[in-house]
């Protein structure tokens, strides 16, 4: 029932928002570093702060809030699963995802719960 209230409230009250996937190559030891790339996805998110007693806990500090993320671009494609560093912009700012709770209705994906930070 649960991924059935998040995927309605993603579809009712979701802005866009660009997923934006970092990708980094392999070290390159001649060079002495590695390459970022990025891939971005279009995606429908939506914000919220976290509870006071949710940040009793020791990973979320005050500033950090939660994007639950579609698990699907806005053509119906799914996207990949978010992984810490990788970025969400146009929420009203650009900002870092911590950790990722995937949520599931059956055997299927239905959104991401993103911490996210500044």
């Amino acid at each position: 029932m649960i991924s059935k209230d998040m995927y309605s409230l993603l579809n009712e009250f979701g802005k866009a928002t660009t997923f934006r996937q970092i990708n980094t190559s392999a070290y390159d030891p001649s060079t002495g570093s590695s390459t970022k790339s990025s891939t971005d996805y279009s995606v429908k998110s939506y914000m919220a702060q976290y509870s006071l007693t949710e940040l009793t806990v020791d990973s979320i500090v005050r500033g950090d809030r939660k994007a639950l993320l579609s698990a699907f671009d806005t053509s119906g494609s799914a996207i990949p699963t978010p992984d810490e560093g990788d970025l969400l912009v146009g929420v009203g700012d650009t900002v870092r995802v911590v950790s990722v709770q995937t949520i599931y209705s059956g055997e299927n994906v239905v959104c991401y719960i993103c911490q996210v930070r500044e």
